[in-house]
């Protein structure tokens, strides 16, 4: 004999991303525009090659992937990499976690479709994806093709 238990749970409707829950107001609104062009399904590829492309680069010269900060701040170099200074009266813990909560879901997106990896908790482990290496490859292939 089974039972089975109806349990109703109730959550806090949050209206803002998932790197913003844990606030009590809702983002700048230039951060949430830059979240939506860096992972809306138009535009989250375009923005995850360009990323894939400074990886790779990145990597070429230095032996080693760059970190989270490095790659936004070439992404977003008029802003120092991020969309728009965050409050200064915030803590500067706070304003450091939006920061990193912010990049660390935009790459997770990325991630996601393949144009980037990396290794939690390791610093300096990003590396191109396997959808950014087949493109790579295909690439290479038509233009040798057509010589």
């Amino acid at each position: 004999m089974r039972a089975t238990a109806i349990v109703t749970v109730i959550v806090a409707n949050m209206p803002w991303t998932v790197w913003w829950r844990s606030m009590n107001h809702p983002p700048p609104a230039a951060w949430s525009f830059a979240f939506e062009e860096f992972t809306s399904n138009e535009t989250a590829d375009e923005w995850a090659l360009a990323a894939a492309i400074f990886i790779a680069q990145y990597r070429r010269r230095q032996s080693q992937g760059p970190t989270f900060r490095e790659l936004f701040e070439h992404l977003l170099p008029e802003t120092g990499g991020v969309p728009s200074r965050l409050p200064s009266d915030w803590d500067a813990l706070d304003r450091r976690r939006r920061i990193n909560d912010f990049r660390r879901h935009v790459v997770i997106e990325w991630r996601r479709r393949g144009f980037i990896g990396y290794d939690k908790e390791v610093t300096r482990s990003l590396r191109v994806g396997r959808r950014f290496r087949e493109q790579s490859r295909a690439r290479t292939n038509q233009s040798r093709d057509s010589v």
